[in-house]
C-alpha cells in the first residue's frame, strides 16, 4: 500500500517539475536582421540549459574552452553566402561561404560548470571586440558602469 502514495508522489514531482520548465524564458534567435545589443539585452542568464540551448539554437558551429576555463558553444550570423558546385560525378553539393569584410558576427554562450548559460560574447571582427549580455543588461539596469561611462578599473 506504501506504492500508491510513492507513485503519485512522483507523478506530481514530475508533472510540477515539468510545468515550472515550460515556463523558462524563451532566449531570442540570433540573426543578422537583429541588433546584437537587443539580443544580449533580452537573453535569460542563469536559467538556460544546455539543453534549452541546442533545443532553440540548434547544433553550435564549434565548441571550445574559454580562457577562464568555461564552455563556450559559437554560433554564426551574416554574410554567408549558398553556393552549389557540382563535381566532374554530377554530385552537387552547396556550401556557405564567407568572404573577408562580410560581416559575419558570432555569439559565443558562456556555461557555468552546471551547464546554465551565464553569459553571452558577440564579435564582429575577430576576438575581443564586441559585446556581453552581462555588460549590456549591467548598462540597461544602470549599475556597473562609471559616470565616464567606461567599464572595469582605471
Amino acid at each position: 500500500m506504501k506504492r500508491i502514495p510513492n507513485v503519485l508522489l512522483t507523478l506530481t514531482m514530475v508533472a510540477a517539475t515539468t510545468a515550472l520548465a515550460g515556463q523558462q524564458p524563451m532566449p531570442p534567435n540570433f540573426s543578422e536582421q537583429k541588433d546584437p545589443e537587443t539580443v544580449l539585452r533580452a537573453y535569460p542568464l542563469g536559467v538556460t540549459t544546455k539543453q534549452a540551448a541546442f533545443s532553440h539554437h540548434g547544433k553550435a558551429l564549434r565548441t571550445l574552452t574559454l580562457p577562464n576555463g568555461k564552455e563556450g558553444w559559437v554560433y554564426e550570423v551574416g554574410g554567408k553566402q549558398a553556393r552549389t558546385y557540382q563535381h566532374p560525378t554530377s554530385e552537387k553539393h552547396t556550401v556557405y561561404e564567407a568572404g573577408p569584410g562580410s560581416g559575419v558576427g558570432t555569439y559565443t554562450l558562456v556555461f557555468d560548470d552546471k551547464g546554465v548559460v551565464i553569459d553571452v560574447l558577440y564579435n564582429e571582427k575577430g576576438r575581443h571586440d564586441g559585446l556581453t549580455a552581462l555588460q549590456v543588461q549591467r548598462k540597461a539596469r544602470g549599475d556597473g558602469t562609471r559616470k565616464d561611462g567606461g567599464l572595469g578599473v582605471k
